[in-house]
């Protein structure tokens, strides 16, 4: 895409280097530019994974793992389906036009070989924003954390009112049923979240793109 972009859409300027080091240097600093850009989205995202390991934690899916293609990585399961969900919405949604329009500015924005890398401001931009995709998760989390608080909370008034029953083995079904039956329930706040993830989104981009143009 940067090659295609460079090529046939921003304009060319002339790149101030005159040996194999300067060259390096351009390359190193382009390079940054664009993982800068790329986390800044990624960080977003990374707050589905998060409200989903604790889904699964919660609901006794901890230890089931999926290998996710796209991160190359084990993840769970609430969070794998949340994150397909989410882009799905996404391309429903035209976002990623949005994301190829971000791009495309961010080349008119910084041009090649004039990025100003303020390593400062980067970490406190993504700093703030991680602290946002904590918040983010929390209350994607929340329905299912209220559900299942009050699932323990008469767990353990039956364990109390009838100790002969054995808490431990009918709460695992008991969780795993409430569980997916609050999943199912709360499928319909998937545009919302997806609302709140790709408003984080644009606003972390634009964020990195201003802190180094």
């Amino acid at each position: 895409m940067a090659m295609v972009l460079y090529k046939f859409v921003i304009p060319h300027y002339r790149l101030d280097y005159s040996t194999v080091i300067g060259y390096a240097s351009l390359v190193i600093s382009e390079a940054a530019c664009g993982l800068a850009i790329g986390y800044a989205a990624n960080v977003c995202m990374s707050a589905l994974m998060l409200a989903g390991s604790r889904i699964d934690m919660d609901i006794g899916l901890s230890m089931v793992n999926m290998f996710d293609p796209v991160t190359r990585q084990q993840t769970g399961f609430t969070g794998t389906l949340y994150q397909y969900g989410v882009l799905l919405m996404l391309i429903g949604t035209n976002m990623h036009h949005w994301l190829l329009r971000a791009f495309v500015d961010a080349f008119s924005m910084i041009p090649v070989g004039r990025v100003n890398i303020h390593t400062e401001g980067i970490l406190t931009v993504i700093g703030g924003f991680i602290t946002n995709a904590f918040i983010v998760a929390f209350r994607i989390y929340l329905p299912i954390f209220a559900v299942m608080m009050l699932l323990n909370s008469i767990l353990g008034i039956l364990a109390k009112v009838a100790p002969q029953l054995n808490m431990f083995a009918v709460g695992v079904q008991l969780k795993m049923i409430v569980g997916f039956s609050a999943l199912i329930l709360t499928a319909g706040l998937l545009p919302v979240m997806s609302d709140l993830i790709f408003s984080q989104m644009k606003t972390m981009v634009r964020s990195v793109v201003e802190v180094m143009h």
